[in-house]
């Protein structure tokens, strides 16, 4: 495992995993969008908002006093609209099929700080049902509050309206997060399968940490160079079509040049293991056409033995070769006999 990774190296990775990282990038969006669109259920609120004022005493002087105490009188009231008193009036007189806790968790109280007036929010899955709550919520409490403690100081300043724009979930934050995290999780696939390779990328690790000689480097071909190479087999192929295509029209062979005796046999071999090209088969089948002629007999002089002398390699068959052979290896042994009887 490699314990030391650079800036350099990471970059490497992040060009060499470029796909990896990007594939689950992708696959977090691709996530995240199945989620924010077809499983979770968008909501929507409704806000209203209420006054505390001053108790009228039948004087219009407004004490300090008095707008301290209905500042310090809203946190009271939010503990009482979130209670069972309210809850289950707006329960009973709206229909609702929600359990006072679920609609304690839709409702939220924001205040101002030293501001007589507080904002009432309800949200929920419809909207329609969401400015209803609200303002069953506000009525409720605004007729409630003088029979729990006995003041009339609060009143309905902006009643609430129905918002069809869903505040949840927020799509472009989804996707980014998703996007995001799908990235992350990429990258670190990356970097746990580079620190788990057993392979050697670089040729440094091997002259510089192992302390082996660089021998050489085997450098891939690119894409000009594979271009290169696969018109080069085009242009070979197209060159033996066309000698076929010649020795076909015309009928024309090339004349074998004639090989001493001595030759013979080691060529011959040679001419049966290489590989036939497109001439040579051209130029059995022209032959095979012509009429046989049969070869003139002699005695050759430097084996001592009579053989078949035979114009062009072309003309000889595997069956004399080996006849040849034969008589090559036969005259040796007689020849090393000789010698022994001398001796």
């Amino acid at each position: 495992m490699k314990e030391e990774v650079s800036l350099r190296d990471l970059m490497a990775i992040i060009k060499q995993r470029m796909m990896i990282i990007i594939s689950f990038g992708a696959f977090g969006l691709i996530l995240s969008a199945v989620y924010t669109f077809l499983v979770v259920t968008p909501m929507y609120d409704s806000t209203t908002q209420l006054l505390v004022n001053r108790t009228n005493d039948g004087t219009n002087s407004i004490q300090l006093n008095d707008i301290n105490s209905n500042v310090q009188m809203i946190n009271t009231y939010k503990d009482i609209i979130k209670g069972p008193v309210i809850l289950d009036g707006v329960k009973e007189d709206l229909g609702l099929d929600y359990s006072v806790t679920e609609l304690a968790e839709m409702v939220v109280i924001d205040v101002n700080q030293n501001s007589q007036v507080f904002s009432l929010t309800v949200t929920g899955p419809n909207p329609d049902e969401a400015a209803e709550i609200a303002n069953g919520i506000a009525a409720t409490f605004q007729s409630a509050i003088f029979d729990i403690m006995n003041v009339e100081n609060v009143s309905i300043i902006s009643a609430a309206a129905v918002n069809s724009k869903p505040v949840s979930p927020v799509v472009v934050n989804n996707l980014v997060i998703g996007l995001g995290v799908g990235l992350l999780l990429g990258f670190g696939v990356a970097l746990l399968r580079y620190a788990m390779a057993k392979t050697v990328d670089d040729y440094q690790f091997i002259t510089q940490t192992i302390g082996w000689p660089n021998l050489g480097i085997i450098s891939e071909l690119n894409k000009e160079e594979r271009t290169a190479i696969i018109a080069l087999q085009k242009q070979r192929l197209a060159a033996e079509r066309a000698a076929k295509g010649v020795v076909a029209e015309t009928g024309q062979v090339a004349i074998p040049k004639r090989i001493p005796d001595d030759e013979m046999p080691s060529v011959a071999v040679e001419q049966l293991e290489s590989p036939r090209t497109a001439v040579d088969s051209a130029v059995e089948q022209e032959k095979e056409k012509q009429p046989k002629k049969h070869p003139k007999q002699h005695s050759a002089s430097h084996s001592g033995l009579s053989r078949e002398r035979l114009v062009t390699v072309a003309d000889m068959s595997r069956e004399k070769i080996g006849v040849i052979l034969q008589n090559s290896d036969g005259t040796q042994s007689v020849d090393s006999g000789n010698k022994r009887g001398e001796r």
